[in-house]
């Protein structure tokens, strides 16, 4: 037996790395809120103060809505370094949610890559979506 140390992601329940990313980028709605709230009453209360009365509220409003950009392309730059750093380390599995279930399958085995697709053949009386009928092929009626 060898006591070898574990690490301390080796240390985690399975399943909490799913959960990583709603505590890091769970607050950023928090954030743009809080960042407008705090620019327009920071105006308002300025406003006050000076007697400036809609100027200093709407420039603060403009200035937390700035904010509330810089904080969202923050964001967005980390969660593409994280996904970049996670494909680096684990390669590009396959997607957790993106099962096929087994009708897919067994349609696709019995469509032979010759014969069209179900949804390419034209029944008879119908029309397909560029407007040709299927009695009169090579017309396009409308």
């Amino acid at each position: 037996m060898t006591n070898a140390k574990k690490s301390p992601a080796d240390q985690r329940p399975p399943g909490l790395e799913n959960w990583r990313g709603v505590g890091s980028y769970g607050t950023l709605g928090l954030e743009i809120v809080l960042s407008i709230c705090f620019g327009f009453f920071g105006g308002r209360w300025l406003d006050g103060k000076f007697g400036t009365e809609p100027w200093l509220s709407a420039l603060g409003f403009v200035f937390g809505v700035g904010a509330a950009i810089k904080a969202v392309m923050r964001a967005m730059r980390e969660m593409a370094a994280e996904a970049a750093r996670e494909e680096r380390e684990q390669g590009n599995p396959a997607p957790l949610y993106d099962k096929r279930d087994e009708r897919d399958e067994r349609r696709d085995e019995a469509v032979s890559p010759d014969e069209p697709n179900a949804s390419e053949k034209i029944e008879p009386g119908v029309s397909d979506q560029n407007g040709v009928s299927g009695h009169e092929p090579g017309k396009g009626e409308r």
